[in-house]
């Protein structure tokens, strides 16, 4: 049975996950959090969550995970979940429905290609979520600093093996938890949801 690592916020449903697994791993960041959840203070967004528990778990990682906002079917249909949910490789969970545009010259925005979304590098978020540390060491912590346009699963849930984890050390990891915990939803955030999947793939 594989793995779930949940993120919790808002107080949200997480029903869902008993039709897929009999149990979980549940970060909760809610004012309500579920019994038996590990309750963490809200900041870093779930990609905080995620890292904590590899942190935490990477010597113990289970064979495959999957690491999930509570929300999943915000990013992803049930019935496109359904048709994966038994992997046990690599795989972004990302819906083919996401908004794909041009700007006014015809240049593309965001697309998908090969099964993921790409999104120009511009960093564009960071009007709106500014960071506290420099976003191109960040960016090049993750290996996407040269990249005109980032893959990425909007959301940053995946399924992982903790093969595709181990390929960088804990260090790594640790780098990039001291980057988000700061603030509910600093840049940095932004920057790592864009290079997960690099590091991942």
């Amino acid at each position: 049975m594989i793995n779930f690592v949940v993120s919790r916020w808002n107080n949200q449903d997480v029903d869902w996950v008993a039709k897929y697994a009999p149990s979980m791993i549940l970060y909760d960041r809610s004012d309500n959090p579920v019994p038996g959840s590990i309750i963490v203070p809200n900041l870093g967004t779930d990609i905080a969550d995620k890292l904590h528990y590899i942190i935490t778990n990477y010597n113990n990682l289970p064979p495959v995970s999957v690491y999930t906002k509570a929300n999943l079917w915000k990013y992803i249909s049930q019935s496109e979940f359904d048709k994966v949910k038994n992997n046990s490789w690599f795989t972004p969970l990302l819906t083919m429905n996401h908004k794909t545009y041009n700007d006014e010259t015809g240049k593309p925005v965001c697309y998908y290609k090969d099964g993921i979304y790409w999104e120009i590098n511009n960093m564009w978020y960071l009007s709106e979520h500014p960071c506290k540390h420099d976003p191109k060491e960040v960016q090049q912590t993750l290996g996407i600093d040269k990249l005109e346009y980032v893959p990425f699963a909007p959301g940053s849930n995946y399924i992982l093996t903790a093969e595709d984890i181990r390929r960088h050390p804990v260090e790594f990891y640790i780098k990039l938890y001291n980057y988000l915990t700061y603030a509910v939803y600093p840049g940095e955030a932004q920057i790592i949801e864009r290079g997960l999947y690099n590091i991942w793939r």
